[in-house]
């Protein structure tokens, strides 16, 4: 229930109790939330305080795969939308190597990756659509985002590619 909510129904029973209204507090006394960040287990801050992410060490892009479907499940995500990327990210592990660390995955390496023939053609050899390479290419990069903001990775190893001609 929101604090309006709150505020109105407390008045009501008040109105009909005989007792005193609540008066709700102004919004500059109320002080803020502090926001929590949602970090990786093994996150660790800079020494000297800094804010910082440090790479967590031996994470594997199997590792961030499972990571991430598990936030996505979390987040409430349909399962029809956790299996498709979850088949999307089975195809980046089998390219790029389950066992990678995190470490090793380079901007080369994934853009090798976002031009393979994995991403850009059907088994048959024909070129698949624009929409179903973008979706290949925005999973992985989703994920590794969220390996990023979470401080599994210092950063995402995320090259600008241009579309692919069909």
């Amino acid at each position: 229930m929101g604090r309006k909510k709150k505020i109105d129904a407390a008045q009501a029973e008040a109105t009909t109790t005989n007792e005193t209204p609540i008066e709700p507090t102004p919004a500059s006394q109320v002080p803020p939330e502090e926001p929590r960040e949602k970090l990786h287990p093994g996150f660790q801050r800079r020494k000297g305080g800094g804010r910082g992410p440090v790479s967590v060490p031996g994470t594997t892009l199997a590792d961030v795969c499972a990571g991430y479907l598990a936030h996505m499940e979390t987040e409430g995500k349909s399962d029809g939308t956790i299996s498709s990327y979850r088949m999307e990210l089975k195809t980046a592990m089998a390219e790029l190597g389950e066992e990678t660390p995190l470490a090793d995955l380079t901007l080369d390496r994934v853009r090798t990756y976002f031009t393979s023939k994995r991403v850009t053609k059907l088994r048959s050899g024909k070129n698949k659509s624009q929409l179903s390479i973008d979706k290949t290419r925005r999973v992985l990069r989703l994920a590794l985002v969220w390996s990023a903001e979470r401080g599994i990775v210092a950063k995402a190893p995320i090259p600008e590619v241009e579309p692919t001609k069909e």
